[in-house]
């Protein structure tokens, strides 16, 4: 096992080296997106802000990180055309640093704001970009453990920020995130830019080069897939890519209701609620641990799943993670809801099983880290016609970023006025949807080359020659 494992990173160590630099920015943008969970607290405190912020104040302060997402495909759709995946990625982390120095300077909400708007920014153009940058970069055989590196790196930034956050100031944790990013174009700067790309404007040479580095091999051990790239742009680029192109084919469409469903799903199954507002629903639904404490063990426990997905994604399948992690996340939400309106609607004593909303909690962050969190980008890098894959890509990112603002920024409204359980089960009842969406109109991709996938969109079969 572990001789054939080390003859796999032997070849493909380079593959795994560009995707993980890649990513490194998702590692950054989750310490600004995990950052609210202690620091939320903490305004009511050591703040820098003149007054404690008000419930509605909070919710924005948030909300508009996710309201900054939408930016992103707006920003990297226009351009990745133009200047390339590289470059994007690069570029993303202009937003970030801004948003670090302001919250860093911010001494009234306005700017504080701001800063979030800009946190938002750059992660809408990760979101957009990176997976889009690792599916390009990936052989299909690891094409989905790859794609899995986004949302690790993503987990290390929360959990970076759960275990500093609450033993440090806010200027502390705002510091740290800061000189984290101050790394990134430099780590950037070292990933090459995408075969396809690079065949796209004509640099065969250079691409070339590029696929023989990334999959650790010769000219001629190349030469197949170059040339296949070669043939793709030429049939999918004899016209400029078209917004109408998305609805060109039945396959396009198809593709494009399932990849933007399941990006809203993902933020209607309530991820962004619980990151940013995890301590303080950990103290509202009662654990027997300190808020603090569950916020931490959640951190890693997102990261050791994140750790298992690359390995399980490509084994187990799309279809199969989609539909099973939803219903999981259907169960132990409605758990939740339940323990909320026994504890805070009927005032029942549960100090007994204290421990069952963190321990419902671990258990959603694991489905969720498997399935529903990682599966939506590994679709948006695999469904689509290279052609209108970055536009699509775009429009799959706006639409997430949409529906997670919508849910982050009134959550707090839906609690405080039905109650904590209501806002479970409303979440609940998304991922039921998910659920049946999954097992009825979910294919699966596994394993598929691009053109299969297409075929299997299209409902196209290959015709076989009868024997006469």
């Amino acid at each position: 096992m572990f001789d054939s494992l080390r003859a796999h990173l032997k070849v493909k160590w380079r593959q795994y080296l560009a995707a993980s630099l890649a990513s490194y920015g998702s590692l950054c943008t989750g310490m600004s997106m995990g950052w609210t969970s202690p620091v939320l607290p903490q305004l009511h405190g050591n703040s820098p802000l003149p007054q404690v912020p008000t419930l509605q104040e909070e919710s924005w302060i948030a909300s508009l990180l996710v309201l900054g997402g939408l930016l992103g495909p707006l920003i990297t759709v226009p351009l990745s055309g133009h200047i390339g995946r590289r470059w994007i990625i690069m570029g993303s982390n202009v937003p970030l640093l801004l948003g670090w120095l302001l919250a860093g300077v911010a001494t009234n909400l306005e700017t504080l704001y701001v800063a979030r708007i800009m946190w938002g920014c750059a992660t809408g153009m990760q979101f957009a970009t990176v997976p889009i940058y690792i599916g390009e970069i990936a052989e299909d055989k690891i094409r989905g453990a790859l794609s899995a590196f986004f949302l690790l790196f993503i987990n290390v930034g929360f959990l970076l920020a759960y275990a500093i956050g609450p033993f440090t100031t806010y200027w502390g944790l705002t510091a740290t995130g800061g000189i984290l990013s101050l790394f990134y174009i430099p780590f950037t700067w070292f990933i090459p830019e995408t075969p396809f790309y690079l065949v796209y404007k004509g640099n065969i040479e250079t691409a070339s080069t590029t696929l023989q580095s990334l999959r650790g091999t010769t000219k001629e051990g190349v030469q197949a897939e170059l040339e296949g790239l070669q043939a793709l742009v030429a049939r999918e680029f004899k016209e400029p890519p078209r917004i109408k192109d998305l609805w060109a084919t039945r396959g396009n469409v198809k593709a494009l209701g399932i990849c933007v469903f399941l990006a809203m799903l993902l933020q209607l199954s309530g991820i962004d609620v619980l990151l940013f507002y995890m301590e303080s629903l950990l103290s509202k639904v009662g654990t027997s641990l300190s808020p603090s404490d569950g916020t931490i063990i959640m951190g890693v426990v997102q990261v050791v799943t994140s750790c298992v997905t690359p390995l399980v994604v490509d084994r187990l399948g799309r279809k199969l993670l989609m539909w099973t992690t939803s219903l999981g996340l259907t169960i132990f939400l409605t758990l939740i809801g339940i323990y909320a309106l026994v504890d805070t609607y009927f005032k029942v004593d549960v100090s007994s099983i204290a421990f069952l909303p963190l321990l419902c909690l671990i258990i959603y962050m694991i489905l969720f880290t498997l399935g529903v969190g990682p599966v939506p980008w590994i679709l948006v890098a695999e469904m689509f016609p290279v052609k209108t894959k970055c536009l699509a890509g775009g429009i799959c990112s706006f639409m997430c970023w949409l529906a997670g603002f919508v849910w982050t920024r009134f959550f707090r409204d839906v609690e405080e006025s039905y109650g904590i359980y209501t806002a479970f089960w409303i979440l609940a009842v998304c991922c039921g949807i998910g659920f049946i969406f999954s097992i009825t109109l979910l294919p699966e991709t596994k394993g598929k080359t691009f053109d299969e996938i297409q075929d299997m969109l299209n409902n196209r079969t290959e015709v076989k020659p009868v024997d006469v």
